[in-house]
């Protein structure tokens, strides 16, 4: 599923500001500008504060709301609203396709059994993080990483120096 985009690991809930539709994500260093996620279709999951998969879900199909609004519902809306404290999420639209409102599917082209089946157990094991599991790059081919743009602007203006070695 080499068209699969995919986002860093462990997003904060805080920054799915309510206000303010946007899932701002940066690709990694110096690979290009911040891009909204919000639109996004997408499988994700919900962890609690001890990184616990506490839920996994899906948006952005003709059955539920895109990615932001998924997830605003879960933060203000159902049950799991005091049971989470982070997130990740796999997408499958690239950034201009979002920015450009290209629906067309991305998936259906190309896609052999072997791609489509290294990918689904790839973000099967980077969701659960089950402890036996070590196996999980080979479903990321062409996958580009998103980092959180606020928190990773929070963690680099309180600590700059642990950044810079990074």
């Amino acid at each position: 599923m080499a068209r699969l985009g995919t986002s860093d690991y462990m997003w904060h809930r805080k920054h799915v500001d309510s206000g303010k539709r946007w899932l701002g994500g940066s690709p990694e260093r110096g690979k290009g500008d911040e891009e909204d996620f919000s639109d996004q279709s997408a499988v994700y999951g919900l962890y609690s504060g001890n990184h616990e998969c506490i839920y996994i879900g899906q948006a952005g199909s003709r059955e539920s709301s895109a990615l932001f609004d998924r997830l605003k519902a879960h933060a203000l809306d159902d049950r799991l609203f005091c049971l989470w404290e982070r997130f990740t999420w796999f997408g499958f639209y690239r950034p201009d396709q979002l920015k450009n409102e290209d629906w067309d599917d991305p998936i259906a082209k190309d896609v052999y059994v072997v791609e489509a089946l290294d990918t689904l157990e790839s973000v099967g094991i980077y969701l659960a993080l089950p402890r036996f599991n070590r196996r999980y790059e080979s479903g990321f081919r062409d996958v580009t990483w998103y980092y959180q743009t606020a928190e990773y602007e929070e963690l680099k203006n309180s600590q700059p120096e642990k950044l810079k070695r990074a």
